[in-house]
């Protein structure tokens, strides 16, 4: 399925550098189920920032301006002391709920004006997969979004492709025969 989602990641490159569109991508394999969310996010705004010339630094402060808005409004900036170093006040700000994370994600492709974004993870077994389209999609209107998983999803989101890995392997594929 790797190979697969590879292989659609380059053909939607291709269409995007035509339409001066975006392809973001992640493949879950590569984190630990533990920070799984997080990277998946920090990933994709990276992502945001190298796809864009010249915006780099508007895309990168919207997005950490979101985040110490809402550490703001949750902590009313108590976790902050003049004293502590840099790195710590940094790390306090960057470990946020994921919500949080996603609303700053979604501020920092609309900063970075993006107008057709495609997005490929395979993988994922969370289901922060219905908030983070939700939030890239009043961003981005235009989007396409393809999800593999090995796991099933409760839900799927509307105008999202799905795959589930082995399905018909597994026998929750159900033919039935005419009678």
């Amino acid at each position: 399925m790797t190979e697969t989602c590879s292989h659609i990641i380059g053909r939607a490159k291709e269409k995007a550098s035509r339409t001066n569109g975006s392809v973001l991508y992640f493949f879950c394999s590569s984190a630990t189920k533990a920070r799984r969310s997080t990277v998946l996010i920090h990933t994709l705004f990276h992502q945001v920032v190298c796809s864009t010339d010249g915006k780099a630094n508007s895309i990168a402060a919207a997005f950490l301006s979101a985040l110490v808005d809402g550490h703001f409004q949750r902590s009313q900036g108590q976790d902050f002391r003049e004293d502590d170093p840099l790195d710590k006040t940094v790390q306090t700000i960057l470990s946020v709920p994921d919500d949080e994370l996603l609303q700053a994600l979604a501020g920092a492709i609309k900063e970075s004006g993006i107008q057709e974004l495609s997005i490929i993870v395979d993988g994922l077994q969370e289901n922060i997969v219905c908030l983070l389209l939700e939030l890239i999609r009043e961003a981005t209107p235009k989007s396409e979004v393809l999800l593999t998983t090995q796991h099933p999803f409760g839900e799927i989101p509307h105008r999202v492709t799905y795959i589930e890995y082995d399905k018909e392997r597994k026998g929750l594929h159900v033919r039935y025969s005419p009678v």
